[in-house]
This record gives C-alpha cells, sequence and structure tokens, in this order.
C-alpha cells in the first residue's frame, strides 16, 4: 500500500490554484504583472533547489529551513517481496519559532476533555 498524505488536498476545491496564486502574490507585490512574478517566483524555486543540491540546506528569511536529512534505512513491501530501502535524503521544512508560535497560539492552549480513571490492576 502506498503512502498517503496526512492531508486530504484532493476533497478541498479552495486550494490555491497557480492562477489565483500568482494574481494574490502580485497584489501582495504592489500589483505587478503575473507574468513578472512567475519569473520571480520561478527564480526563487530554482535558487532553493540548486542551495539543497550544493549545501543541503535552506534558510528561508521569516519562515524557516528546508533540509535534506538522511533518512535511516526501514522495511518496505515492494509488491509480495519484503525488501529494505536504504539511507535516503528526504526534504524536511523545519519553520522558524515564531512562525510556530503563531500558529500554536492561534489554536489555544491544550485542555484535557476529562480526567481518566485509573487503569484497574488485575
Amino acid at each position: 500500500m502506498s503512502w498517503k498524505p496526512p492531508i486530504n488536498r484532493y476533497g478541498k476545491k479552495d486550494l490555491l490554484k497557480d492562477k489565483r496564486f500568482y494574481r494574490l502574490l502580485s497584489e501582495q507585490s504592489k500589483y505587478i504583472d503575473p507574468e513578472t512574478t512567475f519569473i520571480f517566483y520561478m527564480g526563487l524555486v530554482s535558487l532553493i533547489g540548486d542551495e539543497l543540491r550544493r549545501h543541503k540546506i535552506v534558510r528561508l528569511p521569516h519562515l524557516g529551513d528546508f533540509a535534506l536529512v538522511m533518512q535511516k534505512p526501514r522495511p518496505a513491501w515492494t509488491g509480495k517481496i519484503h525488501a529494505v530501502i536504504g539511507f535516503r535524503e528526504v526534504l524536511k521544512f523545519y519553520p522558524k519559532e515564531k512562525l510556530r508560535r503563531y500558529f500554536n497560539k492561534k489554536q489555544g492552549s491544550p485542555r484535557c476533555i476529562e480526567i481518566l480513571p485509573p487503569p484497574e490492576f488485575k
């Protein structure tokens, strides 16, 4: 069985499509035309890819860090065969502490719904 991401991106119709993304980004950039916004954004993506290849880590101001992290070998099923996937580099994103605090504060403080009784001893 293949890996499924924890988000349901196919069920959400209000996700940012390419055309709307570049339009909103051009509005944030004082209404430069969407084609220039596209060229700038693709340049940023290319820069991130080059830096990841060269240094294995990219720090984006005000957002966080992208890093290629070595993943441990693990067992996997490939069809009917049980195999071991070796060491691989996977892309991880580590948000800045300020960004994490902002979104954690929006969720509110954690609360217990109810207090569970202690388990019975047998």
